[in-house]
């Protein structure tokens, strides 16, 4: 119970904390959010089509931004604390476009298919016929399956230097293995549905109901759903990925600071990292804002010092 109130006091200290970061984070997602929302909104009411399949396509070209969002709420949970909001979201978009982009896709395909199951199997099963509980339970279950899973993607998308197959087997493992985080995230993102959901009820007319939509969609509602999510499955998400080989905050801690020397418009300077090649080669550093591993980063060193010679 102890360490229950602690972490609920760690994640509303760091929440509000960072508030300010965390509304000028919503506010950079906002615009390609409100943009390919409106485009698609209309494409599907102006033809007349009113498909689901239209209605779920701004997701494949909002998610690209969610990394850079992604990237931000993580620093957040990390305590770390000397980053510039504006210039992270974009390098988190920059280095991170094409990977989301592809998620994006993966996700619209996931929502699409797990709706149109869902619906149709409840649909069939309140025609008087039983069996189709069992279909609509199925798809219920693979549904939170995939909830799951894009928990973790995102923020082991913008930590680690993975393949997108060790992106989603990872994932994978992880929604299954470390339930009970993602049982948390999952309680968090009902009860900020809850809030919003209240203070939807509580709108005296439809004026007011529409301005608390969108002050809530635009300054507050997905980088704090960011926030939640990352706040639960990143905490043991390094040692899950590094087979439990990076637990010194020490070595994050010098590491970080030698990555700090660095000026981002200079070449990166692989000598200032301190690399035992006897240690273990798999094991992953953190380096130039993503989780490296030791073999990777010698190569790089070793290549970089013999171009200087």
């Amino acid at each position: 119970m102890e360490k229950t109130k602690l972490g609920i006091t760690r994640f509303f200290s760091g929440y509000f904390k960072n508030f300010h970061r965390i509304i000028l984070a919503n506010l950079l997602f906002s615009v390609p959010l409100v943009i390919f929302s409106v485009l698609f909104y209309f494409i599907n009411t102006l033809t007349g089509l009113n498909l689901a399949f239209i209605a779920f396509a701004p997701i494949i070209f909002v998610f690209p931004f969610f990394s850079g969002l992604t990237l931000i709420t993580r620093n957040i949970v990390t305590q770390q604390e000397n980053f510039n909001t504006v210039k992270l979201f974009f390098k988190g978009l920059k280095e991170n476009c094409l990977y989301f982009f592809i998620h994006g896709i993966v996700l619209y395909l996931a929502i699409f298919l797990c709706y149109s199951s869902i619906t149709l199997y409840w649909r069939l099963a309140n025609e008087n016929n039983g069996i189709f509980y069992f279909a609509f339970g199925i798809a219920v279950v693979i549904a939170v399956a995939v909830l799951f899973i894009f928990y973790n993607v995102p923020v082991m998308t913008v930590t680690f230097d993975l393949s997108l197959k060790n992106i989603y087997k990872n994932s994978a493992l992880m929604a299954l293995g470390e339930f009970k985080n993602n049982f948390f995230a999952t309680l968090g993102l009902f009860l900020l549905f809850i809030f919003c959901a209240t203070i939807f009820f509580t709108a005296p007319n439809a004026v007011v109901l529409v301005i608390i939509m969108l002050v809530l969609g635009v300054l507050i509602v997905p980088s704090t759903a960011s926030y939640i999510m990352n706040f639960y499955v990143y905490k043991d998400m390094e040692s899950v990925i590094s087979n439990g080989e990076i637990k010194s905050e020490e070595l994050r801690k010098k590491i970080e600071a030698e990555q700090s020397q660095i000026k981002e418009d200079e070449k990166l300077d692989f000598s200032l990292l301190d690399l035992d090649e006897n240690k273990d080669g798999e094991e992953y550093l953190y380096f130039n804002g993503k989780m490296i591993r030791r073999r990777v980063l010698i190569e790089m060193k070793k290549k970089q010092e013999s171009s200087d010679e």
